[in-house]
């Protein structure tokens, strides 16, 4: 399961953020999507330089900082460095995609019947599920800080954070936010 996918379209990122620039390797940068969590490497454009955690446009057409697409990444594939930075550009793509990440919390559904895709982030138990259910139904929520407000969960950045960083080192048997290298190979389809 993927909470993104529709019918066979495959996820795509447009924006990324540099985790890291392998020079010895032809100038190779790894980077990780804004919205579905893809890590990705690029080969970069002669005579540019680019810095971890800036932001470079990676979708179809042209490119300023990359040029070749290279390959679909796992975590273990990722440089030393890269590693390093992940966690710090998860928690900026959480933080300035406010509006797309908390419409999770508007739109959740069960996965079965007695477990809902709201339980699969750290801290929501069947408590805390009911009162995001309750206070969704009076209204959609419109931030993380009317979330917290009105269902009393403690820093749902950290929290979605955490899930993110576990479905990216692969240790999840669901996939909400992070679009796996196997989908993206197509050995999910």
């Amino acid at each position: 399961m993927w909470r993104y996918s529709s019918g066979k379209k495959r996820p795509h990122d447009n924006w990324a953020y540099v985790l890291g620039v392998e020079v010895s390797r032809r100038r190779v940068v790894q980077v990780i999507g804004d919205r579905y969590f893809i890590l990705m490497e690029f080969s970069l454009r002669q005579g540019v330089e680019v810095e971890e955690g800036q932001k470079v446009y990676v979708g179809r057409g042209p490119r300023e900082e990359v040029s070749r697409f290279l390959r679909y990444l796992d975590y273990e594939e990722l440089h030393p460095s890269a590693r390093q930075s992940l966690e710090d550009a998860v928690r900026r793509i959480l933080t300035e995609g406010e509006a797309f990440f908390i419409e999770f919390f508007n739109q959740a559904v069960p996965i079965t019947r007695r477990l809902h895709q709201l339980e699969l982030i750290p801290g929501v138990g069947k408590k805390m599920l009911g009162r995001i259910l309750e206070a969704r139904e009076e209204r959609p929520f419109s931030s993380y800080s009317d979330l917290e407000e009105r269902t009393g969960m403690k820093n749902p950045v950290s929290a979605l954070a955490a899930r993110v960083m576990s479905e990216i080192s692969g240790k999840e048997n669901y996939y909400i936010f992070v679009a796996p290298k196997t989908l993206l190979e197509g050995e999910l389809f």
